[in-house]
């Protein structure tokens, strides 16, 4: 094998589903700081969109809570 790493793939997805679960529980600072600072383009696209949709989900719990005005 050329040193390809295998993954548990449910291990994975739980992991996946947790963060995704509760937007509130995730350090979004984190995920940020990982998207750009990674050198490897997979994981920083990941990353990238991670913290897209974690802050996509923060703000639509934001604006739809009653008496929420722009």
């Amino acid at each position: 094998m050329l040193g390809v790493i295998k993954l548990n793939e449910k291990k994975v997805l739980k992991l996946v589903d947790e963060i995704l679960a509760d937007p509130w529980q995730v350090d979004i600072q984190k995920l940020f700081e990982a998207s750009v600072n990674e050198p490897d383009e997979i994981k920083k696209n990941l990353y990238d969109s991670l913290y897209t949709y974690i802050l996509q989900k923060r703000q639509e719990a934001i604006i739809n809570h009653p008496g929420f005005v722009i």
